[in-house]
C-alpha cells in the first residue's frame, strides 16, 4: 500500500509523553484523534522529567477519553480513520497491564480489521537488561528483529504478548503494522546531564520519538505486514542500529548525545 500522506489518524494513549511527541510531530499533516483514559484535564504533570505533555487539541483535533480495554469504545474510536497508532501501556499493575498490553492491543487490531484501516503503528519496550541469562546485555550489532527475550518482567512481557497479538492480526488480515521499539528517553540536548556523563547504548530523543510517527506513517508498502524498528540515536556501543529504519522509513535521528560521551 502506499504511504498515508494525509487524513485522519486516531492516536490511543495520547495522555503519555510518547503519544504527545507523536501528535506534536503529527498535527500539522494529519487530523488528529486523541485518547486516553483520561481526560486531559486529568493530565497536570509529566511523566518524567523533560517528558512531554500532551496539549489541548484545538480544531479540526478532538480528545476523546477512551478505554483501550473496551472494544465498543476502541471501535467507536477507530471509525472514520485512515490510521491508528497505539501507545498505551501500564507498567507495575498486574492485571491493568494485561488489559492494557494484551486485550488492548487485541482490541485496536480487531477494529483495525473491521473498519477497513489498512496501517497500525504499533509500540512497545525494547528491554535491554531484564536480569536473566537469555537477555541481549553482552551483545552486540544486534539487529531490530532479533526476537525479544521479556523474561518474567511484567511490562516486557505483557508488550511482547501484546506484539505477538498484533502481528499475527497483521498476517491475518493484510493490515501494515510497523512496529516501533524504545527504551530510554532523553531531550535532544541532553538535559543537564553534565559533559562526558555517558548515555545508555539504547536511547532515544523526545524529539526523534515524534518525528519517527511522521515517517511510519508516510512510508510505502513493507516487505512483511509486521516490520519492527529500533528507534533510537546513534550511539558507538554498537548494540543497535538504525539501518532498518533508515531503509524503509526514511528516518534518521537528529539527536546522537555526542556531548554525553565524548570527552573534551
Amino acid at each position: 500500500m502506499p504511504g498515508i500522506e494525509q487524513g485522519r489518524v486516531c492516536i490511543f494513549g495520547a495522555g503519555g509523553p510518547v503519544g504527545a511527541s507523536a501528535a506534536r510531530a503529527l498535527k500539522e499533516d494529519y487530523t488528529l484523534r486523541l485518547t486516553d483514559i483520561r481526560g486531559i484535564e486529568e493530565i497536570r504533570e509529566p511523566q518524567s522529567p523533560y517528558a512531554p505533555m500532551p496539549a489541548r487539541p484545538e480544531p479540526p483535533h478532538e480528545w476523546r477519553q477512551v478505554d483501550v480495554a473496551d472494544y465498543d469504545q476502541v471501535l467507536a474510536a477507530a471509525e472514520g480513520m485512515d490510521a491508528l497508532i497505539n501507545v498505551t501501556v501500564i507498567r507495575p499493575e498486574l492485571v491493568g497491564a494485561f488489559r492494557v498490553s494484551m486485550v488492548g492491543a487485541y482490541n485496536v487490531m480487531k477494529a483495525a480489521a473491521e473498519c477497513g484501516i489498512r496501517r497500525v503503528i504499533h509500540t512497545g519496550p525494547r528491554h535491554l537488561y531484564v536480569g536473566f541469562e537469555g537477555d541481549y546485555k553482552n551483545d552486540f550489532d544486534l539487529p531490530d528483529d532479533v526476537p525479544l527475550h521479556p523474561g518474567a518482567d511484567l511490562y516486557a512481557l505483557t508488550k511482547h504478548l501484546g506484539g505477538q497479538i498484533v502481528r499475527v492480526f497483521a498476517e491475518q488480515y493484510g493490515i501494515e503494522v510497523v512496529c516501533f521499539l524504545y527504551c530510554h528517553f532523553r531531550p535532544g540536548d541532553g538535559g543537564d546531564a553534565e559533559d562526558g556523563s555517558g548515555v545508555g547504548p539504547f536511547t532515544t530523543s523526545w524529539e526523534d520519538t515524534g518525528d519517527a510517527f511522521w515517517y511510519g506513517l508516510r512510508a510505502p508498502s513493507l516487505p512483511r505486514p509486521y516490520e519492527v524498528f529500533d528507534i533510537c540515536a546513534r550511539l558507538p556501543h554498537g548494540m543497535y542500529g538504525t539501518d532498518k529504519a533508515e531503509r524503509l522509513l526514511g528516518w534518521t535521528p537528529k539527536h546522537n548525545f555526542e556531548r554525553l560521551y565524548r570527552r573534551t
